[in-house]
């Protein structure tokens, strides 16, 4: 190679280092941040950048998990990032978690006045590190911030592969968080010299009210998880079979959730067919009683024989109760005040019982249309067997086992007094708004002596 080619070569990969360089710096101009957590920047240039995207009218969704979410004060570009969260609320959804610090709580309640969903997680997750997921991510993305002592290094991750990663942690960490009115009406009941005491809790919610400058419409919903944890914490939904307590019970869990409850939907069938099938694979030499029929049903001659899995769910829900998740339970027997007292006094004291009735013809047509088996799938080396709701339930069982429906003497326990409400599901398939109302009236006989008009001393 001559001199002059070499001379040449040189000079052109010194033009091409060259251009590259203020390339770089030309787009390195025209961002707000670096593309990497190598860099400190102000943290009102990482919000600004926040601002922008929360702003643009094509984000239908946000996911953020925010440690150190503060409350805004008297800052105009944390009011202009909420006005934006609201907007994007409105259009589809935003949730945010944050951590369980003073700040974070306030910060929680500004967004909760504002229809955001809001949840609280445990004390011990990292502070350091937080994001905002955009979508659509393949024009947006997440914005990374990892904070320390000496500042904020935010960064944008565009790509989709980032993008799926960071949603797939921030599903599970929404799914361990605790709802933010759930955390604050904890807080109410902690408080309470006595666990009947409402004159107490109104002096409670107007202490935590102001500690966490509660708007209005955040004290309200914050008082609807006070009433339910307070009064009914549990929820037996009964009545014989083909009644449609499966339905009442389902459609009052997407009702409670609505109201952002955390729900715990429990029911006898699962321990009784557990039962039945240790039964035919001849695993437990104490049980008797199942006899087997077709789609995955069977049936018992005694009543008792099912004690054993009525038992198992009591202690599930004694092991619940005064937790964070509202429990719903169904069941049916015949006897239904011996089934209760299985429940121990601890859980019925704090219980309201929903009965289902229908008719004896409607009962039937719908037992004739169940038949729906249990799913049964292999998954690595376990076996598992899923039972349905709609299960198919042998028409001699339900002739020969549930022959009365006790509702009578369940109002006549002194132990539900004033706390058992009817249903009548009679109603064709396709008409719902009748069971609609009358679960809207349930939750308003719960909420009513809770509503701050109601409370002593208002």
């Amino acid at each position: 190679m001559q001199w002059t080619e070499i001379i040449g070569s040189v000079i052109g990969g010194l033009v091409v280092a060259l251009l590259s360089w203020f390339a770089a710096r030309a787009w390195a101009r025209r961002r707000t941040v670096p593309l990497g957590l190598n860099q400190y920047v102000p943290r009102r240039r990482y919000l600004s950048e926040v601002r922008r995207a929360s702003q643009c009218e094509d984000v239908h969704r946000l996911d953020a998990m925010l440690p150190n979410l503060r409350p805004a004060h008297g800052s105009e570009t944390l009011r202009d990032l909420q006005d934006g969260w609201a907007a994007i609320n409105e259009r589809g959804r935003v949730r945010v978690v944050v951590q369980s610090s003073q700040d974070s709580l306030v910060a929680g309640a500004e967004l909760l006045a504002r229809g955001i969903e809001v949840r609280v997680a445990d004390a011990d997750r990292p502070e350091d590190l937080s994001y905002h997921i955009f979508s659509p991510a393949d024009r947006f993305g997440v914005m990374v911030n990892y904070r320390d002592s000496r500042g904020d290094r935010p960064t944008w991750l565009s790509l989709h592969t980032p993008a799926a990663v960071f949603q797939s942690h921030f599903d599970a960490e929404w799914n361990a968080a605790q709802p933010l009115e759930s955390v604050l009406a904890a807080k109410v009941l902690t408080g309470l010299r006595a666990p009947a005491d409402r004159a107490g809790i109104r002096a409670r919610l107007k202490e935590i009210t102001e500690r966490y400058r509660l708007a209005e419409v955040a004290a309200r919903a914050v008082l609807q998880h006070v009433a339910f944890r307070h009064s009914a914490p549990v929820v037996f939904v009964t009545g014989l079979p083909g009644a449609g307590k499966s339905e009442v019970r389902a459609l009052l869990a997407r009702k409670l959730e609505a109201r952002r409850f955390q729900v715990d939907e429990r029911t006898d069938y699962l321990y009784a067919f557990y039962d039945f099938v240790r039964h035919l694979m001849r695993m437990d030499g104490g049980l008797a009683g199942f006899q087997v029929h077709a789609n995955g049903s069977f049936q018992v001659d005694d009543e008792r024989t099912l004690d054993s899995a009525l038992d198992a769910l009591a202690r599930q829900v004694w092991a619940g109760q005064g937790g964070v998740r509202l429990i719903l339970v169904e069941f049916a027997r015949s006897d239904m005040r011996a089934a209760f007292q299985r429940f121990g006094p601890e859980v019925l004291a704090g219980a309201h019982v929903i009965h289902v009735t229908a008719s004896d013809r409607v009962r039937a047509q719908r037992l004739a249309r169940r038949a729906e088996p249990p799913q049964l799938y292999i998954n690595g080396e376990d076996v598992v067997i899923r039972p349905a709701d709609n299960h198919a339930l042998p028409s001699n069982a339900a002739q020969s086992l549930y022959t009365v429906d006790d509702l009578a003497g369940v109002r006549a326990m002194r132990q539900f007094d004033g706390r058992v409400h009817h249903i009548d599901n009679d109603a064709d398939e396709l008409d719902r708004a009748r069971l609609d109302a009358r679960l809207d009236a349930f939750l308003d006989d719960v909420l009513r002596p809770y509503h701050l008009s109601a409370l002593p001393g208002h």
